[in-house]
């Protein structure tokens, strides 16, 4: 691959870990209540009125036929009537949804994340911790960005320097940072989804 090749991937690279910044941020903070995926607001409205029913001393019959059909046999209805016992707090239907798998009620809530591995869900959101990381990590590309660009018109000429000076080397940490923040990203995510779900233990019957 040519120098100028080179240069324009590093290029390109630096401007996707800036979106992928945009995206993880939007994606913390928007995706899940717009998106629902799987329960839109008719469905939303159902399991709300039958779970006020329900803590009203009302039968559970229809409320448990309802979350078998909006969000499927492997979810614990006492897991989404807790989920909907939380006053003022919108019920974010896709951390239900993507954990359902994993979600073990046996006296209280607790998660699965291996075959015989079974944890109570983590007591702390650690979500301003993983942002700063994948902050540090895109500011990181940032910094081997203005590097090639300075190494353009002058060579380092320190010997432990020295890998700064190839292009191809500079790419290649591009990338693994880049494929760090989105590792980073991933275990962000399961780790606000199970401290989200370890909260319902507060309203678990």
């Amino acid at each position: 691959m040519s120098s100028i090749a080179l240069y324009v991937a590093i290029y390109l690279a630096v401007l996707l870990s800036i979106y992928q910044v945009y995206y993880i941020y939007y994606e913390q903070h928007f995706a899940d209540f717009e998106k629902r995926p799987g329960l839109d607001e008719e469905g939303l409205a159902e399991l709300s009125g039958l779970a006020r029913q329900v803590r009203e001393g009302g039968d559970r019959t229809a409320f448990e036929a309802a979350v078998r059909s909006r969000l499927g046999d492997r979810l614990d209805p006492r897991v989404v009537l807790a989920a909907f016992a939380r006053e003022g707090e919108p019920v974010n239907a896709a951390q239900l949804l993507r954990r359902r798998r994993q979600i073990v009620t046996n006296g209280s809530i607790m998660v699965r994340h291996l075959a015989r591995w079974k944890t109570t869900p983590p007591a702390r959101d650690i979500r301003g911790l993983m942002i700063l990381v994948i902050t540090v990590l895109c500011l990181s590309v940032l910094a081997l960005g203005g590097l090639a660009i300075y190494t353009v018109g002058y060579q380092l000429a320190s010997p432990t320097l020295a890998w700064a000076n190839e292009p191809a080397v500079l790419l290649a940490l591009i990338v693994g940072l880049i494929v760090a923040t989105h590792l980073v990203y991933k275990l962000d995510v399961y780790l606000h989804d199970l401290y989200q779900i370890g909260r319902l233990n507060l309203h678990f019957q």
